[in-house]
């Protein structure tokens, strides 16, 4: 499932071709894996699966998978990074705490289509069925919440140093829990098969209301500025 970039990406400044070359083939056999594995997660259940099962199905050695992922786990959450990659450019440049709270809401509606994307939503709807029916990953799932609220407080903390680093944490837990409540109904939509534009309308509705309360809580408040008022 993810696409995450390298250091021998042929895009780099001064990469060479084989460099480059590289780099595709490792990200060409990552995604073979991935989709080996959510085929069989989305047939067999996340639990029945083993890594030497998905690298057959990948038609790859078992000690290639273990290049690329430390586990099961691993795979299942393997987009993690890109759920959190763009959060410094919604934090740093906003200069008002209305434009802070419109860039984080615009942050997790990103998150929403990076899963709706026509190339990775079949893998979106088996994410959302084997996440909510295994109590293991579920578990799993939260400590990436908690470390996108502990990333955005450090960001919030060095954008506005003024402020108490209890209110930036008091607002970095309020942000993520309505961001966490939209990709909520993100994964309730998916898993109930709906359309795609029906999840699309249930996540962003859901986002909505949790970022317009947060935006109303803190009308008129300068604790979010970037500089003191």
């Amino acid at each position: 499932m993810t696409k995450a970039k390298t250091s021998a990406d042929s895009t780099s400044p001064g990469a060479s071709p084989t460099t480059g070359m590289r780099g595709r083939k490792r990200e060409r056999t990552r995604r073979a894996i991935s989709d080996a594995a959510f085929r069989l997660f989305a047939e067999q259940g996340f639990e029945a699966v083993t890594l030497t099962r998905i690298a057959a199905e990948a038609d790859v050695a078992p000690a290639t998978v273990f290049t690329h992922f430390a586990s099961k786990e691993d795979i299942f959450f393997s987009r993690r990074e890109e759920f959190r990659a763009g959060l410094p450019d919604a934090v740093t440049p906003a200069r008002t705490g209305a434009e802070l709270i419109a860039g984080l809401r615009e942050f997790y509606g990103h998150g929403i289509e990076l899963v709706l994307a026509p190339d990775r939503l079949e893998n979106g709807r088996v994410f959302a069925r084997v996440l909510r029916g295994s109590p293991a990953l579920t578990s799993g799932y939260l400590p990436m919440a908690r470390e996108r609220q502990r990333l955005l407080t450090e960001l919030l903390v060095a954008r506005a140093p003024h402020a108490t680093r209890a209110e930036l944490e008091l607002f970095a837990a309020l942000t993520v829990a309505a961001g966490e409540r939209g990709y909520e109904a993100l994964h309730i939509a998916l898993e109930a098969d709906e359309p795609v534009e029906r999840v699309r309308a249930a996540a962003n509705d859901t986002l909505d209301l949790g970022f317009s309360r947060l935006a109303r809580a803190y009308e008129g408040s300068h604790v979010l500025d970037a500089e003191p008022s």
